[in-house]
């Protein structure tokens, strides 16, 4: 397929009113979009698209989109665009545009199954640009801190919210606002991926020294939750078949390390929970906490 065809395609979908045939043109341009050269071409047809499709949309109080004037296509030229990327295209120009869409700025309730599909393939596109390493404008990055402290309804959403916070906090960006929701995703453990990606993100946040950061409108810090993660953690640290428990016991060690002003409470909470402390490990876990009960009595 050539550019002309691509751009006849492109043409085709914008036009159309059409959910089935919207869809199976934006299949079959997804599918020719297998070459660097294509990737470009389609970017840059998409870009333009797009533009159109928010033109005049407002914003939030977050700086976030309130809505979408047709949501299916919007959701098309995301999942084109997604495409682009994975074939090698330069997507630097849709990082802010995107990072607009990942949290429709309105209840969840009030957002149809479409928006909602919408958030999940932005939240989706925005994990892959950072899993790619594409820098990101400051705007965009405020913009996903903003929407972080908010509910998300969906679960495959949320968790892409999770991820893309411990890649930020894992570049350097300080995402100590979301602290207190992710916490909370992380004590509810939904599904193993939100427990999963809400540690990692955590984890990071411990190493990066961002519990250190001062709470807005108080005289602390969020270090406050640190007693939320140590808790949490040491009781999930009691269920046996608990499939993150070389990543719990990694993010502990590491806490108690950074903030040794908890070693006594983390003491405490394993008294607390009737966790043992093995005598002769043999497994990686099993040294790591007998680690862990070692730092906490220092």
């Amino acid at each position: 397929m050539n550019g002309s065809t691509i751009e006849h395609m492109m043409q085709q979908l914008n036009a159309t009113t059409d959910l089935a045939e919207r869809r199976c043109t934006a299949k079959e341009i997804i599918e020719e979009i297998t070459t660097p050269e294509m990737a470009s071409k389609t970017v840059s047809l998409a870009k333009n698209s797009l533009e159109d499709a928010l033109k005049d949309r407002q914003t939030g109080e977050l700086g976030t989109y309130l809505d979408v004037n047709d949501p299916e296509q919007v959701v098309a030229l995301i999942e084109i665009i997604h495409q682009c990327l994975e074939a090698g295209g330069d997507l630097s120009g849709f990082i802010t545009p995107v990072a607009r869409l990942h949290h429709l700025d309105r209840k969840e309730s009030a957002k149809t199954d479409t928006e909602l599909y919408l958030q999940y393939r932005a939240a989706a596109l925005l994990d892959a640009l950072l899993a790619a390493e594409v820098p990101f404008p400051d705007e965009a990055v405020q913009l996903i801190l903003a929407a972080g402290k908010r509910y998300v309804k969906d679960k495959a959403t949320e968790q892409y919210i999770c991820s893309i916070h411990w890649r930020l906090a894992d570049s350097g960006v300080n995402i100590s606002g979301a602290i207190p929701s992710l916490v909370t995703i992380f004590k509810n453990g939904e599904t193993s991926e939100l427990v999963h990606y809400s540690l990692l993100a955590l984890w990071a946040a411990v190493r990066q020294g961002y519990f250190d950061t001062r709470i807005p409108d108080s005289d602390q810090s969020y270090k406050v939750w640190l007693k939320h993660l140590i808790s949490n953690s040491t009781y999930k640290l009691k269920k046996k078949d608990e499939p993150h428990q070389l990543g719990i016991i990694g993010c502990l060690i590491e806490t108690v390390r950074t903030y040794p002003e908890f070693k006594t409470f983390a003491a405490e909470y394993l008294e607390q929970c009737k966790i043992r402390e093995p005598k002769r490990p043999t497994t990686d876990f099993q040294h790591d906490l007998k680690q862990y009960f070692d730092l906490s009595r220092e």
